[in-house]
């Protein structure tokens, strides 16, 4: 990437991260590595579903045509972020969970989040499972919004079987000598 003078701009730092490209709204700006794209026929509400239900914040919201913004950019924490933008679930820049995806993001406060969505939600709509137990080692929140995407957000489990975690070991072990 080069700037308006032809000179180089950096968009990583020396540990890969994207740089920081400024503050909006109180937010970091940064070229996003990932993000999901969620397409509603109520921008609006369902983007007030995500800062209500699970705590994103509204990074920036484009002006509206024909009564609906243009598009949501929310985030939760950072690379944790959603673009809502009009049309139908499923059409052109629709999420892919109506072809069975799920997105999945880390976060260290599954518990914490699942007691404050499940309030939210009873208001609000959408569906949120308790938290649970994998078999990998992580304990994971599994969500569904009021327009059908699902998400999932995963944390490292604290309190794993600790017969689970040796074989997991043993396993990681055996693939690096290989």
């Amino acid at each position: 990437m080069s700037n308006d003078e032809g000179k180089s701009v950096r968009t990583v730092d020396e540990r890969g991260e994207p740089v920081k490209l400024g503050e909006y709204n109180g937010m970091e700006i940064y070229p996003m590595p990932m993000f999901a794209t969620i397409a509603t026929p109520d921008v609006r509400s369902l983007a007030q579903w995500y800062v209500q239900v699970l705590g994103f914040k509204a990074v920036f919201e484009a002006p509206a045509i024909g009564g609906q913004p243009v598009v949501v950019h929310l985030r939760r924490k950072k690379y944790q972020d959603i673009l809502i933008v009009p049309g139908r679930p499923g059409g052109a820049g629709a999420s892919a969970s109506a072809g069975g995806m799920t997105l999945s993001f880390n976060a260290d406060d599954v518990d914490a989040l699942a007691a404050h969505a499940r309030s939210a939600a009873e208001k609000e709509g959408g569906r949120i499972e308790d938290p649970s137990n994998t078999r990998w080692n992580t304990r994971d929140l599994r969500v569904t919004d009021p327009a059908g995407n699902r998400l999932v957000f995963t944390a490292h489990n604290e309190n794993a079987d600790p017969e689970q975690v040796e074989r997991m070991r043993k396993m990681l072990e055996a693939g690096r000598k290989s």
